[in-house]
C-alpha cells in the first residue's frame, strides 16, 4: 500500500464505494431487488446509494422551473437544496455515456455500497444478473464481469445463484466480494483526509512511479521486500 499524504493527520479518509449493478431483461425485477437489498444493506451498517440509468431522459429539471432557466443561461452545475433533500444537476461536454464509474465514484464517494440499474453494457461494471422463468432464463452471455446470478428457475453456470428471496445470501455474498476488493487495492492516495479514487491503470501507474523513485534509495543490505510507502508533503 502506498500513502501519498499532505499534512497526515488521520489514518482515515473518505472510502471509495463497492459499486455493484443489477441487471436483466425489462420486468425482471431488478427494481424490486435493489428494494430489498438496501434496507438489509442499511440494516448491516452501510451507507447505500442508487444509481438508475435513465436513457430517455427525466423531468426533475422542468422546463419553466428557476433551475431550468439557470441551466438554458449557460450554468454546467444547478445544486437544489431544501430541509431534507438535496439534488445536483449538471450538465454533460459531451453528448455520451463517457466513464459511469469515475462519475459514481465522485458523487458517491461518501458512501460504502451503489447498487446501479442499468448501464448493462458497461464492461468494467461488476453485475448480477436477473433471470425469471415468465421474461427470460437464458443468460446474456455478451455481459462484462458477471458474478453472480438471481434466478426463480434452476441454472446450470459455473457463478453463484440465489433465489429471489434469499436477501440475506445475496448481501452475504456481496460482503465477501467487498473484503476480497478491499485486499486487492495496491495503492490508496489520501490528500487531507479524503481518499481518493483510482481506477487500476491509475494504481498500476502510480505504484510503479513510487517504487521507480524509492527502490534506489535504500540500503544497499535491505533484502525484505517493500510492503509499504508512505509521503507526507507538508507546506512550509
Amino acid at each position: 500500500m502506498i500513502c501519498t499524504e499532505r499534512e497526515l493527520k488521520t489514518t482515515g479518509g473518505k472510502p471509495i464505494p463497492f459499486i455493484i449493478g443489477i441487471v436483466g431483461k425489462p420486468d425482471a425485477g431488478k427494481t424490486t431487488l435493489i428494494l430489498k437489498l438496501i434496507p438489509e444493506l442499511i440494516k448491516r451498517g452501510y451507507r447505500v446509494g442508487t444509481v438508475k440509468n435513465c436513457p430517455h431522459g427525466f423531468d426533475i429539471d422542468k422546463k419553466g422551473k428557476d433551475s431550468w432557466k439557470f441551466s438554458e443561461k449557460g450554468s454546467r452545475g444547478v445544486l437544489l437544496t431544501s430541509q431534507d433533500k438535496i439534488a445536483f444537476i449538471g450538465s454533460r461536454q459531451e453528448k455520451s455515456d463517457g466513464n459511469v464509474l469515475d462519475i459514481i465514484n465522485s458523487f458517491f464517494m461518501n458512501f460504502d455500497v451503489v447498487l446501479v440499474e442499468g448501464f448493462k453494457e458497461e464492461e468494467n461494471l461488476r453485475k448480477i444478473e436477473i433471470l425469471r422463468k415468465d421474461v427470460d432464463i437464458k443468460q446474456n452471455l455478451s455481459l462484462k464481469k458477471v458474478i453472480a446470478l438471481v434466478s426463480d428457475v434452476p441454472v446450470e453456470t459455473d457463478k453463484p445463484v440465489f433465489k429471489p428471496d434469499e436477501i440475506h445470501k445475496i448481501v452475504n455474498f456481496l460482503e465477501k466480494v467487498m473484503q476480497e476488493e478491499k485486499q486487492k487495492i495496491s495503492v490508496e492516495v489520501i490528500i487531507n483526509g479524503e481518499r481518493i479514487f483510482l481506477n487500476d491503470f491509475m494504481q498500476r501507474m502510480v505504484k510503479s512511479l513510487i517504487l521507480g523513485m524509492v527502490v534506489p534509495l535504500r540500503r544497499k543490505d535491505a533484502e525484505d521486500k517493500i510492503r509499504e510507502v508512505s509521503i507526507k508533503i507538508k507546506e512550509t
